[in-house]
């Protein structure tokens, strides 16, 4: 008797953690014959139902979330179909709230494991492959002939029994691994799920180490922390930061999802002494309207949160990510213009403006009637309008959001769009400007080369009433190099310089002390070979710093920053 455990994630790089907990837990209690099935939500639906089909499986559990419910209720119709004796049960966040709800609606679901799925596990299995009798399953929605029943809700599971999830990291490779060590969070945020359970659980210490131990010695490129705070108790997070940076491989990068106002100096003073690159944090801003705030209760006392990224941010070793999200109860367009500003004046190297998902079993699902809330009425649930945002309104929002994701958080147009943001009130207005012209050219129908993305920026320049001028053409040309070795330049650069100076640049890689001070990896290439491998680029100023002396920059592809750059050297012609 087969049992699948099938994942589906939103991106072959995510890694199913839920799915990995089943199968290890079960292996350890003499379940062999469990299985993982990993797909994403991009493969078309007949592969996945090829792929479950041919799997021959008894029994398929399925972990559900708002980005895959849709494709796993299609999928799961037609699995029945084509297999109306197998059993197929549902876990997960999205349809632990509505159970009975979702067995009446969809009736080739066989059952429904609510919460936490590790304390109903091994009596699930026991039920799947041995007959015992369904009611000896905790935590679980079920059918008896036509009518639906649900046994009581299992204790939740103490993370000292939860096992290594990741047991051949050879085959996770390229790929990021998620890990826990608390479950649970302190704050009643109304939109987040977080905030019905009660209590923060945690992982022994002990325990924790070993599990990093295992993430280090292999060198895995990215660890994520899925505890919604991290750091809600402040020893426990500092001992688990100072002991990844005594174990630092100099390769490994941990993100962490943190509540930045509780960080103290002492913990802010140690923060700036690891290694660049490190760390990640990921600090949920939300908004910085206090009555927003106040209406799904998130005591944050935003000052205080925005001083603290600032002082994370000057080490400039901790990649940070804030996030906004539009859609809460009494922000309008002028509410959120301030905190976009707000935010935004922290520059951090990511800025998530999402938009507000109405989840089942949050307090403002509750709270829709309330404050005119209208969302999809399929998952993600995104919300369409509020009393305070006319359909309009989120559409306007949107065209900002995109335009963010292209030009700020991609990290590609840094150098440019710092110079073109100054020129406009604030840098809200500068992306509504831009998001309008992006859309208004119909720019949002298609994809474009990365070549094309500038030269929108220079004819939306233009379209203002402004000369894009030299100088700007060159941080372009600078923009791109930091990421990659130029085959081709967008079309209104004519790259002078660059012919300028090329006896310049190839004297450059021809003199060894250059090589050894600069690219010590390079030290066996001829010089021929370096000048294929990294690039040297000729400005009329310094890119940075504007000085007016024509700088070279050297671009190293093989050494690279969290967010892409390339290392880079810079050199004064005179």
């Amino acid at each position: 008797m087969k049992t699948l455990f099938v994942a589906i994630n939103a991106k072959y790089i995510h890694t199913n953690l839920a799915v990995r907990y089943m199968h290890e837990l079960a292996k350890q209690n003499g379940y062999t014959s469990t299985e993982i099935a990993e797909y994403t939500i991009n493969q078309r639906l007949p592969q996945l139902l090829r792929e479950l089909y041919l799997t021959k499986a008894n029994h398929m559990i399925f972990s559900c979330y708002i980005w895959n419910i849709d494709i796993i209720l299609d999928l799961c119709c037609q699995l029945k179909q084509v297999m109306p004796n197998i059993k197929i049960l549902l876990a997960g966040p999205e349809v632990s709230y509505n159970t009975t709800e979702i067995m009446k609606q969809y009736s080739f679901i066989d059952g429904i494991i609510r919460g936490e799925g590790e304390s109903a596990l091994i009596p699930l299995l026991e039920h799947l492959q041995s007959g015992t009798s369904a009611a000896s399953v905790p935590s679980f929605t079920y059918r008896i002939g036509y009518h639906i029943a649900e046994t009581e809700q299992a204790p939740p599971i103490s993370l000292s029994q939860l096992p290594f999830p990741y047991p051949d990291l050879e085959q996770e490779k390229g790929r990021i691994l998620y890990f826990e060590c608390s479950r649970g969070c302190p704050f009643q945020c109304g939109y987040c799920l977080s905030s019905i359970e009660k209590g923060v659980r945690f992982m022994p210490l002990e325990q924790v180490y070993q599990c990093l131990d295992v993430f280090l010695s292999n060198q895995v490129l990215q660890v994520k922390f899925v505890d919604r705070t991290f750091n809600c108790n402040k020893n426990y997070a500092f001992s688990i930061w100072n002991y990844l940076k005594e174990h630092d491989n100099g390769i490994t990068n941990f993100h962490f999802e943190i509540a930045g106002e509780l960080l103290d100096k002492k913990t802010i003073a140690f923060l700036s002494t690891v290694r660049k690159g490190q760390f990640q944090f990921e600090v949920g801003v939300q908004s910085t309207n206090t009555e927003t705030l106040s209406a799904i209760t998130r005591k944050t006392d935003t000052e205080k949160l925005l001083q603290i990224c600032k002082e994370i941010d000057a080490s400039c070793n901790i990649h940070l990510h804030l996030d906004l999200i539009a859609g809460l109860p009494y922000e309008d367009i002028n509410s959120f213009r301030n905190s976009f500003n707000q935010v935004f004046q922290i520059h951090p190297q990511q800025l998530q403006l999402g938009f507000l998902k109405v989840l089942k079993g949050s307090s403002i699902h509750k709270q829709c009637t309330e404050y005119g809330i209208l969302y999809t009425p399929k998952a993600p649930f995104e919300v369409l309008q509020t009393n305070w945002l006319s359909f309009d309104d989120i559409l306007f929002l949107k065209d900002i959001e995109d335009m963010v994701e292209i030009y700020y958080n991609s990290g590609r147009f840094q150098t440019i769009l710092t110079y073109m943001i100054q020129e406009f009130q604030t840098p809200f207005d500068f992306f509504a400007q831009l998001g309008s012209f992006y859309t208004a050219n119909g720019f949002h129908l298609s994809n474009h080369s990365k070549e094309q993305y500038y030269e929108i920026l220079c004819d939306f320049w233009q379209s203002t009433n402004r000369i894009f001028t030299e100088t700007m053409k060159q941080l372009c040309i600078y923009d791109i190099c930091l990421h990659e070795k130029p085959k081709k330049l967008p079309s209104f650069t004519d790259n002078a310089y660059q012919y300028e100076y090329r006896d310049w640049i190839s004297q450059f890689y021809e003199l060894q002390a250059h090589i050894e001070a600069y690219l010590p990896n390079y030290t066996s290439e001829s010089s021929k070979r370096i000048a294929k491998i990294v690039h040297m680029q000729v400005f009329p100023f310094h890119p940075e710093t504007k000085a007016l002396t024509p700088t070279a920059v050297l671009f190293d592809y093989q050494k690279r920053d969290l967010t892409g750059k390339a290392h880079h050297y810079f050199f004064p012609i005179s």
